[in-house]
């Protein structure tokens, strides 16, 4: 079967590793008070259940552009296991829990660790990049345990019962395919 070139190229945006955002940002300095800690839901918040690894790369550099990790900050990243590479490559220096399977795989990883690692008593800062609602509750947990909660989502990609559970909301950029 004859393959088109524009085929191919379409398979390589895909699926290449996306050398354009090879490059980790550049971390924010020190906070000056507390903690902050960054619990991704990665194929929540690249919008697709099968992420690529351009995409992954893209929500890295997207992310720091409009939250500004700094120098201390812990990320911590939920994946399925078919998503586990995309997303450790685009965040190695990110830990990334057990990656689980099933439709809400990440996400039970992520409110595990949000409840069972002592996170009020550790960060003053807790930003979740996920606009799922199923998150709302573990928001609330968190605030009622003095931490300041931040949202990052894509603006359609935002439940309001998220939007209403944080202290903060910062939108990241729309992204096309």
């Amino acid at each position: 079967m004859a393959v088109s070139s524009a085929a191919v190229i379409h398979r390589l945006a895909l699926e290449a590793p996306g050398r354009v955002f090879a490059l980790a940002p550049r971390l924010a300095d020190s906070r000056d008070f507390g903690r902050a800690v960054h619990f991704i839901d990665i194929e929540n918040i690249c919008g697709t259940a099968n992420v690529r690894i351009y995409q992954a790369r893209r929500l890295m550099r997207d992310y720091h552009a409009a939250v500004g990790i700094a120098h201390g900050d812990h990320v911590i990243i939920g994946a399925s296991h078919h998503n586990a590479v995309s997303a450790w490559n685009a965040w190695s220096g990110a830990r990334l829990l057990a990656p689980r399977s099933g439709p809400d795989g990440a996400d039970l990883a992520l409110r595990d660790a949000i409840r069972t690692e002592r996170i009020p008593e550790r960060f003053t800062d807790v930003f979740l990049g996920s606009g799922d609602g199923g998150f709302a509750d573990d928001l609330a947990y968190l605030a009622e345990s003095g931490s300041t909660t931040h949202v990052v989502a894509r603006p359609r990609q935002l439940s309001s019962r998220l939007r209403m559970a944080a202290h903060h909301v910062i939108t990241l950029p729309t992204t096309h395919a």
